[in-house]
């Protein structure tokens, strides 16, 4: 190719005559063939890699935040999703879905149900504030005393399971999808929705002495706090496993911000804070 390059260079504007003409041609039909098709394979090949994460059935189109990047807004919602910089870990933050009924009284009051996909990564949209998505494509939804009781969808064919393993999130491995058929370690939930583990006066985070449940309720301040070794499993409607920490109900992940009065109960809530990983297909 450099040759033709200064071939080309040295003819200047001069005619080129018959056989040295052709072969000019010739050489740069050629040129000109495998450019384009490796330009059409390119392109073909960087448009598998760019659309793969998000092509979806029912037309669903999955949020792909990239590793150690932007977090990206959720859908018909308020909160982010983000991929840790080793690329195997999404965390949500703030979600919350606004439905119009966020305010009464009392201790951490409900803000209708919220329903999430974990294989798009993204809130779905209600067809009510109580009535889950017509078409049914979630994988869990959130309700009940500030949105901390978590259910499955029970849709025959859309449909996911729950169990819970007593295992700190960072322990459960990327890789053993096969946890979820561990007798020993994944235990079935006895009744859903699945939140309260029980209730205490100390700051004590175990689960030690637990019945079910992802979180103690303070009762001192009454606050929802989740509990450290326990890390939820779900198996969604195409077989694949995932690992599911959750972390708090309250904006921005704590209890009380800046300026707020501790005496009094946290006011926050309903701002899910939640990590999971894709452990594998069973």
């Amino acid at each position: 190719m450099n040759n033709y390059k200064s071939d080309v260079v040295r003819q200047g504007n001069s005619l080129l005559s018959g056989s040295k003409f052709s072969k000019k041609i010739i050489l740069f039909g050629v040129m000109t063939s495998i450019a384009v098709s490796s330009v059409l394979t390119s392109c073909k090949k960087e448009g598998s890699e760019t659309a793969s994460p998000e092509l979806k059935l029912n037309s669903e189109k999955a949020l792909a935040p990239t590793a150690g990047g932007s977090a990206l807004n959720l859908t018909n919602a308020t909160g982010t999703v983000e991929l840790s910089s080793t690329g195997n870990i999404y965390t949500i933050k703030n979600y919350f879905v606004s439905q119009g009924i966020y305010d009464g009284v009392g201790n951490h009051i409900p803000n209708g149900t919220y329903y999430f996909d974990l294989s798009d990564n993204d809130n779905k949209k209600g067809a009510t504030k109580d009535t889950p998505p017509s078409n049914n494509v979630w994988d869990i939804s959130f309700s009940s005393t500030g949105n901390a009781y978590i259910n499955r969808n029970t849709n025959s064919l859309q449909g996911s399971e729950v169990k819970y393993v007593d295992e700190a999130f960072s322990t459960v491995k990327g890789y053993a999808a096969s946890v979820w058929n561990d007798g020993t370690k994944a235990k079935t939930i006895a009744a859903f929705p699945f939140g309260y583990n029980r209730m205490v006066t100390s700051y004590d985070y175990s689960a030690t002495g637990a019945t079910t449940g992802w979180f103690n309720y303070y009762f001192t301040n009454h606050e929802v706090l989740a509990t450290t070794n326990r890390t939820i499993l779900v198996l969604d409607a195409t077989g694949d496993v995932y690992a599911l920490h959750m972390i708090n109900v309250y904006k921005n992940g704590a209890p009380y911000e800046p300026g707020d009065n501790t005496a009094n109960p946290p006011a926050d809530y309903s701002w899910l804070k939640f990590e999971y990983k894709k452990l594998g297909a069973l």
